[in-house]
């Protein structure tokens, strides 16, 4: 399935501009809330990059990790006169009736009405990323069909990634993720130990979280368990120079270790993964000859390489 971006517009209770219902409860670091009556609703899908905004600026950006839906109730204010479906209804500072429509009917309270929705969550907490200068002007001209009034639509993919790329854009975020949580031995709780283990695996944080973003799975078997993919290094890793997102691939826990131990391979110019004569397990020959599944360039000199290594 093809990856898309979107941008998420969320606005707070205080910053209610047209009252045809009383918002949504997003925290913009963690999930994002829609129904099946906002437009777009059934274009958003897991690993796809969103951008999340209020109405001012532009707040971060993640990687949808999972949608949840259920059903609910949606509270949605209506103009009371008889037949009117205005679909703004503004409160009035200090004229009377309290309320106007757009429609220029004017009453003392909304008539409000209990509709049955579908109700989506859009989680992207683990790959959260603040970004303060990417600006609003930026966002619309990258945005094909901006329209002021939608909280969810499409944006240009191949923007985004680029603006994800740049480094002096997301260092200053990435980094505080950068360094393991000092190691305590606590004979009572040996996680401190597997978490240590799970980090050394994935992969230095940066480097991995500039893979994910540019395509969360694995580059051979297409999992999209994220949890379990890891940071792999096309040529082998010697100093912070080649943490180069052209010098990476995601691999899965186990297709990781292959790689390591020069049992797969890939062509530098086909692209594509072949298997060592030694490996006959059907589940991975399956693979054999299949084409590396990634959206960024690679370094041919390292493919070529590991390519060399693998055939001797």
């Amino acid at each position: 399935m093809k990856k898309r971006a979107w941008s998420f517009k969320t606005i707070e209770q205080s910053d209610l501009r047209y009252f045809g219902n009383n918002g949504y409860e997003d925290d913009s670091s963690q999930h994002y809330r829609y129904d099946n009556l906002v437009a777009n609703h059934k274009n958003v899908k897991n690993g796809d990059l969103v951008i999340i905004t209020n109405r001012e600026k532009v707040i971060g950006v993640s990687i949808v990790k999972k949608i949840t839906s259920e059903p609910g109730i949606k509270l949605r204010n209506k103009c009371p006169h008889p037949g009117c479906n205005a679909k703004k209804l503004t409160p009035r500072k200090t004229l009377k009736p309290t309320w106007r429509c757009n429609n220029d009917h004017k009453f003392e309270e909304p008539l409000i009405v209990n509709e049955k929705i579908q109700q989506f969550t859009a989680n992207y907490a683990d790959n959260f990323i603040e970004i303060s200068n990417i600006s609003m002007a930026q966002l619309k001209e990258n945005t094909p069909r901006y329209n002021v009034q939608s909280s969810i639509q499409e944006v240009d993919l191949e923007w985004i990634q680029k603006i994800l790329y740049k480094k002096h854009e997301i260092d200053s975020v990435l980094a505080k993720n950068d360094a393991d949580d000092n190691y305590e031995r606590n004979s009572q709780d040996e996680r401190i130990l597997v978490k240590r283990a799970i980090k050394q695996r994935r992969g230095q944080k940066k480097f991995r979280n500039q893979l994910i973003l540019s395509n969360p799975l694995c580059a051979v078997t297409g999992c999209e368990v994220v949890d379990i993919l890891e940071a792999a290094h096309i040529d082998a890793y010697r100093n912070d120079s080649h943490n180069h997102i052209e010098n990476g691939i995601l691999l899965r826990s186990d297709i990781h270790t292959l790689y390591d131990l020069n049992l797969l391979a890939i062509h530098p110019l086909s692209l594509k993964v072949y298997f060592n004569s030694n490996i006959q397990d059907k589940y991975y020959q399956n693979y054999n000859g299949s084409e590396l599944l990634i959206s960024h360039k690679l370094s041919i000199e390292a493919l070529n390489a590991r390519w060399e290594i693998f055939n001797n």
